[in-house]
């Protein structure tokens, strides 16, 4: 139990956390919404070629944690004690700020054309001068009969559920599988009955590895072809009229490592490691303003894809780290102002891949609040309770209180 000094500790730093939420509210700006129409004149009226609509969503988070994480700002893992004892700190920056353009045309008879470009700021260098980051950028060609092209960086098409939570580390390491990379993806749906339908989805996808053998190369890149994902989901009106998804997904793909001597690879000691994964997903409404989702997973070699709590190749024993978990989460809009969210999430990998010191299972609870103070500003509150094992060692585990105000339009 903590003595009265270190609550009294803790007292001030959560406090430091909602007053920067304060202020953050007290300087939220206004900022219109842009939309931009291209068109080209006509006898029957000008006809649209080209719109670009501006979106995106100023925020600052502020958190402290009372056990030092990986990474920060973001929270993916807990670092073990030094000689035992605790290492808390404070965190607050504004680089999930976010900015994107959606651009829509020009169209023929049988064929929609989109598009989409999306950054952020966690491209890295100073806390206060952060660079930009591309998260998204895409284009798609849709069909009306319901077969459609995306080419670009996107989400995984593996992905059928994204946790809603505050931290933007949206449960990667412990439970939530994949970001986003560069893809080539076909989509198909399929009418079944009804309103209920197939939604089949099959992309070649860039292999991102490390470069474990310092051969100055990507080692995925290294495998020479591009990683295979999957995605199959059955979508239908179950209990509310918006739609349950039922999905069962993957990825399968190689990474290339090589001998080195002097950066130049040994040919005769090459040795492939599989990344692969088999996901299943679940949306259920249950009500209007209740849902429940979730995945569970199994794998390997899955550090980029954020399993294995980002450990994928042990190179002591030659083989990729195998690893499963998952997540589940209810999400609730109490109010039409107030959404409420509780989670679990679990990484846990094989203890027979690692070495005594690697980290053998991530654990975190997690409860967050989002309250609309107008249509535009939103103020958040989260709440993490994380637990990192460590094979051989002391397992170490952090309180993190999180808060958040958001600026969208």
């Amino acid at each position: 139990m903590a003595d009265s000094k270190g609550t009294s500790t803790m007292t001030r730093k959560i406090g430091l956390v909602l007053a920067g939420m304060a202020v953050a509210g007290m300087a939220a700006i206004s900022v219109p919404a842009v939309e931009i129409k291209i068109t080209e004149p006509g006898s029957d009226g000008d006809k649209p070629l080209l719109t670009l609509k501006v979106y995106g969503y100023v925020k600052l988070d502020a958190a402290y944690d009372t056990q030092k994480t990986s990474a920060g700002d973001a929270l993916f893992y807990v670092l073990p004690k030094v000689n035992g004892e605790s290492d808390n700190e404070f965190n607050m920056t504004a680089r999930e700020t976010r900015l994107g353009l959606e651009l829509t045309g020009p169209d023929i008879e049988y064929l929609k054309a989109t598009a989409k470009i999306e950054t952020d700021f966690y491209g890295g260098n100073t806390a206060n001068s952060p660079n930009l980051r591309l998260r998204l950028a895409y284009l798609d060609l849709a069909m009306p009969s319901g077969t459609a092209m995306r080419a670009g960086q996107d989400w995984e098409t593996f992905l059928t559920v994204i946790p809603k939570t505050v931290n933007i580390a949206i449960m990667a390491d412990v439970g939530a599988l994949g970001l986003r990379r560069p893809q080539f993806r076909l989509t198909q749906d399929i009418p079944v009955y009804n309103k209920t339908k197939l939604v089949a989805k099959l992309a070649a996808a860039r292999t991102i590895g490390e470069d474990i053998d310092g051969g100055m190369q990507d080692d995925g890149a290294d495998s020479g072809y591009p990683s295979v994902q999957y995605n199959l989901s059955l979508e239908t009106p179950l209990l509310t009229d918006k739609a349950t998804k039922l999905s069962v997904s993957g990825h399968w793909g190689n990474e290339t490592v090589d001998s080195v001597v002097s950066n130049a690879p040994v040919d005769s000691d090459v040795r492939d490691y599989n990344t692969w994964s088999v996901i299943g997903s679940l949306y259920l409404p249950v009500h209007h303003k209740v849902a429940l989702q979730g995945t569970v997973w199994q794998g390997r070699n899955l550090d980029t894809y954020y399993g294995g709590i980002g450990q994928g190749i042990n190179r002591t024993l030659q083989k990729g780290i195998g690893a499963s978990g998952g997540y589940i989460q209810l999400i609730t809009d109490l109010t039409d102002c107030l959404n409420w969210n509780m989670a679990y999430g679990i990484d846990d990998p094989d203890d027979l891949d690692l070495n005594d010191g690697n980290r053998s299972k991530n654990q975190a609870l997690i409860t967050s609040v989002y309250y609309k103070i107008t249509s535009a500003a939103t103020a958040a509150f989260e709440y993490y309770y994380m637990t990192t094992s460590y094979k051989g060692q002391s397992a170490a585990s952090d309180n993190r209180f999180q808060g958040a105000m958001i600026y969208k339009f």
